[in-house]
């Protein structure tokens, strides 16, 4: 243990390491966000060249399956991230459990 973290509160550290959690989250979030950005961007860029140039292409036979995603796509889209936000909240949930869990027997042990 270090001399600065014995003269800390007991609390203090657990302060330190919630604030550098969330500092790394919020970068990893916000690298994240910068990334979809750009990713939006370069599809935008790419889609509307794409579609200048199908213009002048023959027509080609139409294939269902786009079709039938398009029609639900959003359904699907709605689904999937229900599922994540589950998923996530069984996490989070199971998490703090964990960390109560290893309080506790801190406690315990004293």
């Amino acid at each position: 243990m270090k001399a600065e973290d014995a003269k800390k509160p007991k609390g203090a550290a657990s302060d330190d390491a919630a604030a550098g959690a969330k500092k790394v989250q919020d970068q990893v979030l916000d690298a994240i966000k910068r990334s979809q950005d750009a990713t939006l961007q370069v599809v935008e860029k790419w889609s509307g060249e794409v579609a200048k140039m199908v213009h002048n292409l023959p027509d080609l036979p139409k294939i269902p399956i786009p079709e039938a995603l398009s029609k639900h796509s959003a359904e699907l889209g709605d689904q999937f991230f229900e599922f994540a936000q589950n998923l996530i909240k069984s996490q989070q949930e199971f998490a703090k459990k964990l960390v109560d869990t290893l309080a506790h027997h801190e406690k315990t042990e004293e």
